[in-house]
Order: structure tokens, then sequence, then C-alpha cells
């Protein structure tokens, strides 16, 4: 079964070290999304209709929200991986750049050999002993060079989004509702009804102007405050799963380990936090 070897929260985002065995469902992030083979088996990384081959001289570069899945080379065949998700808007605070076009043009990442260079410091303080490691230079120096081979402004590309004022008000008003909600469909039944649309147009009008599907949109909101909850609380993985709505622990366990490739608990036991405020008691 997948595992997490190694994994850090901070004001950056996340960066990890997975083992792989499993196939992960289609799911997409908030944050840009760096993926490098380390050893083992190569895995194969399906970015909307583009495959790449995730090798030790191909790494893969994910936009926010672009839809994404994992196939392991073989199924039951570990491969390890180091796997970095960079929030936007702390790339953008480290070079003060405004906001401007999409970061990566392609998702085929050629490792260079400063990527490798930087992708093996990156590794190596994960794998380290150290409480508190100083991850955040190392990968804003990775980002940016895993910027320089396409010719991007790293931090201003990587901040887009679209602006509110240009999403159907219908839109903005279901993409409120699903950061909330936990019935991802009853809010699109009813935003579709009061606006007068059948529930097939306004799932492709939502598809169209997020760039993900409402159940993907709703499942990374979802994702990303267990994530929160499992990083900077103390709270047990009941009481997380029942914060979010899930039936039961197992229907959360199922649903963390098809996004992630393992377990919540098996997620939180090798954590380490950087910089982040744990959450007030009682939080979800």
């Amino acid at each position: 079964m997948s595992r997490a070897v190694a994994v850090c929260h901070g004001p950056f985002g996340r960066a990890s070290i997975y083992d792989l065995d499993r196939p992960l469902v289609l799911h997409a992030h908030r944050e840009a999304h760096l993926i490098f083979h380390i050893e083992g088996k190569r895995g194969l990384v399906r970015v909307d209709n583009r495959s790449v081959l995730v090798d030790p001289f191909m790494a893969v570069a994910i936009n926010p929200w672009e839809p994404h899945n994992f196939q392991p080379e073989r199924q039951g065949a570990f491969g390890l991986f180091l796997v970095v998700y960079l929030k936007p808007e702390w790339l953008a605070a480290q070079t003060m750049t405004p906001s401007g076009s999409l970061a990566f043009p392609s998702s085929e990442l050629v490792v260079t050999r400063e990527l490798a260079a930087w992708r093996d410091e990156a590794v190596g303080m994960l794998l380290s002993s150290q409480a508190e490691p100083n991850l955040a230079p190392v990968l804003m120096a990775l980002a940016q060079a895993s910027s320089e081979p396409i010719g991007c402004d790293l931090a201003s590309s990587l901040l887009h989004v679209t602006p509110a004022l240009e999403l159907d008000r219908r839109v903005q008003r279901a993409r409120g509702l699903l950061a909330q909600c936990r019935n991802s469909g009853g809010v699109l039944a009813s935003v579709a009804r009061e606006a007068g649309l059948s529930r097939a147009h306004f799932f492709k009008l939502f598809r169209e102007q997020v760039g993900v599907t409402p159940t993907v949109f709703a499942n990374t909101m979802r994702l990303d405050a267990a994530l929160d909850r499992i990083a900077l609380s103390e709270d047990p993985v009941t009481r997380i799963s029942n914060g979010l709505g899930f039936s039961c622990q197992s229907v959360f366990t199922r649903f963390f380990t098809a996004h992630m490739g393992m377990a919540p608990r098996d997620y939180r036991r090798v954590l380490r936090t950087v910089g982040l405020a744990p959450l007030k008691a009682g939080h979800g």
C-alpha cells in the first residue's frame, strides 16, 4: 500500500515524499504542483488530455486547478516521488510580482542539472531529522528553476485565477456554496433551479468558467479542509470525518486514500509543520 515517507506543511504549501503503488482519482489542487521521480518504478501523470511519464529525466508541472491523476507504471510496484504543492500567493509574495498568465504551458518538465540539484536538496531536507527544515528558499529555487525552461515569470503566472467579476454570477454563487457545503449535488441542483437552467447545462457552464467540474471543485475544498485539520489540530480522524460531513470514518478514509494514495493516519504519522499556527480548539 502507498505510504507517506515525509511530509512538511508551511506557509509555502506542502512538500512531500510519497512511495506510491496505486492509482489516484482525477483531482485538482489550488496550488501549483510539481512531481519528481526519486527512485523505483516510474509513474504516469495525466493532465487534462496529456500524459507525462515521470522518470529520472522528466518531471511534471501542473497549474492550479488543472485536473490530473496518477497511475503507477505497474500496479503494486512502488515508486518514490517528491511531490510539491506551492501556494500561488506565497510565490507572488516572494517576488512582489503582480498576477499574469499561466505558469506552465506544458506539463512536461525536463529535469536539468539545476533542477536535479534543487530536487535532491529538498529531498535531503525532508528526510533529515531536523525539526523545522528551512524548506522555503529551496522550494522557491526549485519553482524558479522549473519555470525557466519555458521562459515564464513564475510568480506572476502562478497567481493567475479568473477574477470573480469575469465569472457568471450564478457560477460565483455556486462556487461559494460548494466551498462551504458538503453536498455538491444538492448545491448544483439548487443553484441551477434558481437560474432556470438544467443541471447538465449549469454543470457545463461551471466547468467552462472554473476549469474543473463542480464535483472536482467540491472534493478539492473538502480535501484541503481535511489536510488543514490533520496538520493543524489534534482532533482524532473520527472527529475530522464527522466535521466534514462524511457518513463514517471508513468513507472518509476511502476518500482521502483515493486522492492522496494513503490513509489519513499514515499521512499524519510523518507530518511536520513549519511556521503555521494551530487551528483553534473545536474547529471543524
